[in-house]
């Protein structure tokens, strides 16, 4: 952990990171994790009081649940006035999600297409409802898109990766119709296994660096072309504790 926090620090001070931005902040994404073992996290802890801004889960993992911590989190964002960004998980559905939600949403039924797309619609009005809930309208909802072993995404042909993409159209139609602003968050390598490189250039993107080898990683997620060719907002990286975040040249959170 100190470790981490000096290559943080490193960040402003070392000598081959990219000259110092009045408008460069740094942060944390936080989420079910962060629960108590009774509210069914892990008890990792909370950001340091320090923090620049925070990306709160809306799942515990999977589409069609709550981060059962979200209105604490939410709360302690507000109580130590930080600025705040939301994600949500994206994920396959069910057949039960597909028989319950595949009916209704502005796409044709008529279609396992169309009933993908609505269920990603749903998932993200369920989304919405959490935050709507707490009164808490943050000004970007990531989605968030890598494999998940417990609701699997369906890869391996250009067919399942067109079937992704569908209920990653619902998701992101979804969240536009209720207000909301929304992005990627995703990394090259399980972005490409789920949508066959399905190019977004147009969708901001937060980009992981996966685990911090070298103090100016993160840095390179900010100039190196995205997964998807959005351009990138955010960049992240983490250890076992916590998850840090960056915002990249030119992007105000």
């Amino acid at each position: 952990m100190l470790l981490v926090a000096a290559l943080l620090s490193g960040f402003l001070v070392h000598p081959l990171a990219s000259p110092a931005r009045a408008d460069t902040m740094f942060g944390h994404d936080i989420s079910w994790p962060q629960c108590s073992e009774a509210d069914g996290g892990y008890g990792l802890p909370m950001p340091l009081e320090s923090t620049d801004f925070v990306i709160v889960g809306l799942t515990r993992g999977l589409a069609f649940t709550e981060n059962p911590c979200l209105a604490d989190q939410v709360r302690w964002a507000r109580d130590h006035g930080k600025p705040s960004h939301a994600y949500a998980m994206g994920t396959f559905p069910t057949s039960s999600q597909l028989s319950a939600h595949g009916d209704e949403g502005p796409w044709d039924p008529s279609t396992r297409a169309g009933r993908l797309s609505n269920v990603g619609y749903a998932a993200a009005d369920f989304a919405a409802a959490s935050m709507e809930r707490l009164g808490w309208r943050p000004p970007k909802v990531w989605i968030d898109v890598e494999p998940r072993p417990a609701q699997p995404w369906p890869t391996g042909s250009a067919v399942r990766g067109q079937e992704n993409r569908s209920v990653l159209e619902g998701l992101m139609r979804g969240l536009q119709d209720n207000g909301f602003a929304y992005g990627l968050y995703s990394y090259a390598a399980g972005w490409h296994e789920i949508t066959g490189d399905w190019q977004l250039p147009d969708v901001p993107v937060w980009a992981t660096a996966g685990r911090l080898d070298y103090p100016d990683e993160a840095l390179d997620r900010c100039s190196q072309r995205s997964f998807s060719g959005g351009p990138v907002h955010i960049a992240q990286w983490y250890d076992d504790t916590r998850d840090y975040n960056r915002t990249c040249s030119g992007f105000s959170f």
